[in-house]
């Protein structure tokens, strides 16, 4: 298991430390992370696409006895996450059809309508706190659309899903196991009912794909449809909440690219994908070598741990030149921040949805974020790449700092 003490990266600004590190080795051995930091873009989407190399935890047995001490193991064992192709090929395509690109354009009028409902205080000149009334509301509504769970569902989910989310870092803290393990039991005890009804009333909604698949597929176990429902909300509410959250304040640090962005919302897409290179809302992914291997030059034994440095790679200048510039007219701005390979992000597309109308209209309102109009907290999570909060509208303070890093 990783010393996470000992990570040699900054919280607030990484990639500086990146850039050093990768220069010096795109692929090295850290012995007192106690993992192999794979750094460049080059060897990260080798990592990631290559089946010498698993997600599943059970192939290194420190990586388990960590998650079983932080009390994730139940949660996050043989998920989507944690799976690796056939049981993981399984499991994903169940949940396909809901986040195809014609599901997601299915859609696009009620998510654009979510969006402009979280920014009415701020088009009405508001000041907001962005994160908790904009970054986290407008996916964890739509999530509860796709399961249809009403009003009282997504109050359910929205006050549980924050300490889910938790459960998914690369570094748990065992002090917060019972918060995660207790907040993972009151989603299952609201869920369970729902799935008992939709088993004999199946609706159009995503719970009901899921125990009555279309055109022959597997149905999932009772047992499987409440790990999958739990990691979509904690992954995609968190994840989603992230590019929101960074992508926000990268555009208020630069006007001239809302500026840009609010002259053609006809590239709001090409828009998002800079954003997601330039601040990965995911910034590490685990991996396990099943195989010894040399990756990088550097030699990697059967049951090593990889991290996957998903913000290095996307910065790195041999893929993206001038990678530490935000820049909105970059054509193709390919990115890991979704993953490669079998563990692409299932909801890429829904996200990216999610985003561009988030964005696009920050960037046309006239009453948008002025300088010395707001300011950021950043959480210490090193595999999120995480606000606290993000005011907008309140204070004094100079054009983007931050405040009270934590």
């Amino acid at each position: 298991m990783p010393d996470w003490s000992a990570w040699p990266f900054e919280v607030e600004d990484p990639y500086p430390g990146y850039a050093a590190a990768r220069e010096a080795a795109p692929v090295q051995l850290n012995e007192r992370v106690g993992a192999h930091l794979v750094l460049s873009h080059e060897h990260a989407a080798v990592v990631l696409r290559g089946k010498e190399w698993s997600s599943d935890p059970r192939n290194n047995p420190q990586l388990l006895a960590a998650l079983e001490e932080a009390g994730t193991a139940e949660l996050l064992g043989g998920s989507l996450l944690t799976s690796d192709p056939p049981a993981h090929t399984r499991l994903r395509s169940s949940v396909n059809r809901f986040f195809t690109p014609r599901a997601v354009r299915g859609i696009h009028d009620r998510v654009a309508a979510i969006v402009d409902t979280a920014l009415e205080p701020l088009l009405e000149g508001e000041p907001i706190e962005l994160m908790g009334e904009l970054a986290y509301p407008i996916p964890l509504a739509v999530i509860a659309e796709l399961f249809d769970v009403g009003l009282e569902g997504a109050e359910v989910l929205g006050a549980e899903t924050p300490m889910l989310a938790r459960g998914l870092e690369l570094d748990p803290a065992a002090a917060e196991s019972e918060e995660v393990a207790a907040a993972a039991m009151r989603v299952m005890l609201f869920l369970v009912p729902i799935v008992a009804q939709r088993k004999v009333e199946p609706g159009n909604d995503l719970l009901s794909a899921l125990i009555h698949p279309p055109d022959g597929g597997v149905a999932l176990e009772d047992d499987e449809v409440i790990t999958m429902c739990l990691l979509l909300l904690a992954a995609g509410h968190e994840t989603t909440a992230n590019l929101i959250g960074n992508g926000a304040v990268a555009l208020f640090e630069r006007p001239d690219q809302l500026d840009w962005l609010a002259r053609h919302p006809e590239h709001s897409l090409q828009a998002v994908d800079e954003l997601l290179r330039y601040d990965s809302p995911v910034q590490v992914a685990s991996r396990v070598a099943r195989k010894d291997l040399v990756l990088g030059g550097a030699e990697i034994r059967a049951g090593e741990q990889a991290l996957v440095v998903l913000g290095a790679a996307n910065r790195d200048p041999a893929h993206h030149p001038d990678p530490d510039r935000l820049d909105l007219e970059r054509a193709g701005a390919s990115h890991l921040a979704f993953g490669l390979g079998p563990h692409f992000c299932v909801g890429a597309g829904l996200a990216r949805l999610e985003a561009q109308e988030t964005f696009t209209r920050l960037a046309q309102s006239p009453l948008r974020p002025k300088p010395r109009s707001w300011s950021y907290s950043r959480d210490s999570s090193r595999t999120f790449r995480r606000l606290r909060a993000l005011k907008v509208g309140v204070g004094q303070l100079s054009e983007g700092q931050s405040v009270a890093n934590t």
